[in-house]
């Protein structure tokens, strides 16, 4: 074909209406990061029963908020870059797993040191996690929508501090400590099938890296059918 269409896919985006694919997405990464809100917020909760249980002082008691915290930095920091070299889907899938294997392996604690290893873990997953629900959601919104979008995204993190609040307190009376932890883990492995499912990669990401140009347009198509996109090539500049 001696002249093909081609489409930068930011473009293209920014020039559609929100779709209901769309809107999946925000609500798949509102879920990760209410999670997300729910785990951070829980350990505040559940210390001092902790600290009553195994007779520990304040000081001693700090170590595992500063490695859930430490974990999270560290967890931005490394896994954050790495969504445009692996894909955005496939390191939240990962992020969320890892979270999700270690705070319910947190339950199982028997001392401090495990309890501190396994919140440090759990914040890898967390801080890494977040960042790409974000780049993620932010790619595939358009321009004029994507500060309310995103916003309305993050506010997950809140709504998960204040429903872990509520449901520490339900729980640590009824069954422990160590069952907040549990439905912490629970929840994202839970829903780890579903965004296996639903969650598309990153578009640009797609683009970038060669991905076949008809994976590219199915996707594009989701959001708004259009018979170009069968003979297109896409772009994605970096700098945008």
């Amino acid at each position: 074909m001696a002249n093909t269409l081609s489409i930068d896919v930011s473009e293209w985006i920014d020039r559609h209406r929100v779709a209901p694919f769309q809107v999946a997405i925000v609500v798949l990464c509102f879920l990760i990061v209410a999670i997300d809100g729910f785990d951070t917020a829980s350990i505040g909760f559940i210390a001092p029963v902790i600290r009553a249980e195994w007779g520990l002082s304040p000081a001693q008691l700090a170590p595992v908020f500063g490695a859930g915290l430490a974990g999270l930095m560290a967890g931005a920091l490394a896994f954050g870059p790495f969504g445009d070299r692996f894909g955005r889907k496939r390191l939240l899938l990962a992020c969320v797993a890892c979270f999700g294997i270690a705070s319910a392996a947190s339950a199982s604690a028997g001392g401090l040191t495990e309890l501190i290893a396994w919140r440090f873990v759990t914040g890898l997953g967390l801080g890494g996690a977040m960042p790409n629900a974000i780049t993620l959601t932010s790619e595939y919104c358009p321009a004029r929508r994507r500060s309310l979008l995103v916003t309305t995204m993050f506010c997950g993190f809140t709504i998960g501090s204040a429903l872990g609040g509520l449901a520490a307190a339900s729980l640590i009376e009824r069954d422990g400590w160590r069952a907040v932890l549990v439905v912490g883990g629970a929840a994202p492995l839970l829903l780890l099938p579903m965004l296996a499912w639903r969650l598309p990669e990153s578009v640009r990401y797609l683009v970038n890296t060669g991905a076949p140009r008809e994976r590219i347009a199915a996707m594009l198509a989701r959001i708004a059918p259009d018979p170009h996109l069968a003979h297109a090539s896409f772009v994605a500049p970096r700098g945008k």
